[in-house]
């Protein structure tokens, strides 16, 4: 059944749904105290982390590394599959395998959101939507080699013009074609973009990789509208057993994001055993 992991970052992030830290054994600390099983971490260079040591702090607290969250680059740097300047494109996709190196040995996936780019400096939108496609099959063939999962989101309108729905990204999985390949839902751009989030998640069974949970405001569940026990009922019914990763706003604190999260979610996991 689900288990449940945070989004954290060790670096000052510009992106507001991640948890800033100042070092990762603070926050596995942090996070197994609050019963968390794993922590997915948001980073710049992939390079600048060793696997091993990586693994001995999360090993400490007996968590797991699900995924790799890679959008800081896109925030930062403006490295984007789909940029109209080549040069971003290739820093994209070097990035993109330098995370799937550092993700082979821990088990761990890579997620492709913010970097997949939108449609920027005169491009159409299809050109865009190619370019993406181009540059995420090379990441997809490199991944394959390593026995690495590539993990696909769709986000919302207003954060990218390039697939927004789980229909769009199914989409995206049959033109790539790659067993590397497996979709990214989560709540927060659903409740946005989906007509119903159950019959979303449903339609995209045995395409699912990862799941990331965010109530309707963004914050953490619990702190909005959103049914998790019929969202979660319906991913369920999917087959899909992995991680629930919460990425939201850290409001008013890590603690209580944690302590919220696991009060709503953990009842419904049991329930759903």
């Amino acid at each position: 059944m689900f288990k449940l992991s945070v989004v954290v970052t060790p670096v000052e992030a510009e992106f507001k749904a991640v948890a800033r830290v100042r070092t990762l054994k603070e926050a596995a600390e942090k996070v197994a105290e609050h019963g968390f099983e794993g922590v997915e971490l948001s980073l710049l260079d992939p390079k600048a982390y060793e696997p091993g040591a990586l693994e001995r702090v999360l090993s400490e607290h007996s968590l797991e590394l699900p995924a790799f969250s890679t959008g800081l680059n896109f925030l930062r740097y403006g490295y984007s599959l789909s940029s109209p300047d080549p040069s971003l494109r290739e820093a994209a996709v070097k990035r993109l395998k330098d995370f799937v190196d550092l993700a082979e040995p821990l088990g761990a996936g890579v997620v492709v959101g913010l970097m997949r780019g939108k449609t920027l400096g005169g491009l159409s939108r299809e050109d865009a939507y190619r370019l993406m496609l181009r540059g995420l099959r090379e990441v997809c063939r490199y991944a394959e080699e390593k026995g690495v999962a590539v993990l696909f989101e769709p986000l919302n309108r207003y954060e990218t013009d390039l697939v927004n729905t789980v229909d769009e990204g199914l989409r995206v999985l049959e033109e790539i074609g790659s067993p590397a390949l497996k979709l990214l839902l989560d709540t927060f751009h659903m409740n946005i973009e989906e007509a119903r989030i159950e019959e979303s998640v449903r339609r995209a069974k045995g395409k699912i990789g990862h799941f990331h949970v965010a109530d309707s405001n963004r914050l953490a569940p619990g702190m909005g509208h959103l049914d998790f026990r019929s969202i979660l009922g319906a991913l369920k019914d999917t087959g899909y057993t992995g991680f629930l990763s919460v990425e939201v706003v850290i409001k008013p604190s890590l603690e209580a994001v944690l302590e919220t999260a696991a009060r709503t979610l953990k009842p419904i996991i049991e329930e759903l055993k």
